[in-house]
């Protein structure tokens, strides 16, 4: 029993840490909203021209509806320019810190170099590092624990080396 509810806590773990979103689909939702709202500011701005003579309500719902749009594009730009850039991603920075100094606790491990993680599309995040361990340690064994802790924090490809140091 406990041993299922162990899994059961480290999916929901997972779930509450990784929330991707597909950007496209964001991109998506972003352009239809624009089209609704432009066609929604049509609508009022002639009612407003007709029924109440107010020649500035065109102007004035066109701008409304560009500031709307701009404010909600920031964020998709931001994490466009993100991934194009090959930045470690904001959501993980934390978690890839803690697993950056629980792999330093890996039995034989004395060291990790040349360490780069990056988003290589909005949902895989990948990653490579030099690893230091012991002559007398297990290289296979350090290898598949240390990558076992980066996948656990949010790393789908992990390239190692593996040097052996006395």
């Amino acid at each position: 029993h406990s041993h299922d509810h162990s899994h059961l806590e480290e999916l929901n773990r997972k779930q509450q840490h990784h929330h991707h979103i597909d950007h496209n689909m964001e991109g998506i939702f972003l352009h239809v909203l624009a089209d609704t709202m432009g066609s929604v500011g049509v609508v009022v701005a002639t009612l407003l021209i007709k029924y109440k003579g107010w020649l500035v309500a065109d102007p004035a719902c066109s701008i409304f509806i560009s500031v709307l749009i701009i404010s909600s594009v920031i964020p998709l730009l931001r994490n466009s320019a993100e991934i194009l850039l090959q930045r470690v991603p904001r959501a993980l920075e934390q978690d890839l810190r803690q697993a950056v100094n629980d792999a330093m606790k890996v039995d034989g491990v004395r060291g990790i170099q040349n360490l780069h993680f990056w988003s290589l599309t909005n949902t895989d995040v990948v990653g490579t590092l030099h690893l230091h361990i012991s002559t007398e340690a297990s290289k296979a064994s350090a290898k598949a624990q240390v990558s076992h802790v980066l996948e656990d924090a949010g790393i789908k490809d992990l390239t190692l080396q593996v040097e052996c140091v006395k």
